[in-house]
């Protein structure tokens, strides 16, 4: 693959941020950082966007207050379930996005 073609692809990250759907964001080279939705993955499976969902709001509910601090003990367990996700998700989106999960993110 050509540079061009890779500052041409979508970066998507995971990891979750307070009233987000679901912790999926994108970007194309240079370009913002923003959430995406399920509409930008046509044909991507239901069973994997829920299991998007269900997690985003799992860590929600473990982080109701965003100014403190904690590392609760699940925070290996929900990282090794993200990066089940986002292994799943980039097999989905293989052929025009690449994948990525923000581990600081996912476990503060």
């Amino acid at each position: 693959m050509r540079q061009d073609d890779r500052a041409e692809r979508l970066l998507v990250r995971l990891f979750p941020d307070y009233g987000a759907e679901w912790p999926v964001w994108g970007s194309r080279g240079a370009g913002r950082q923003g959430l995406l939705s399920p509409a930008h993955f046509p044909g991507l499976p239901a069973d994997l966007v829920e299991d998007l969902r269900s997690w985003q709001r799992r860590w929600e509910d473990k982080h109701p207050e965003p100014w403190i601090d904690r590392r609760p003990p699940q925070a290996a367990e929900r990282q090794a379930e993200l990066d089940r996700l986002a292994q799943r998700l980039a097999a989905e989106v293989s052929g025009t996005a690449d994948v990525q999960t923000d581990t600081w993110s996912s476990t503060g």
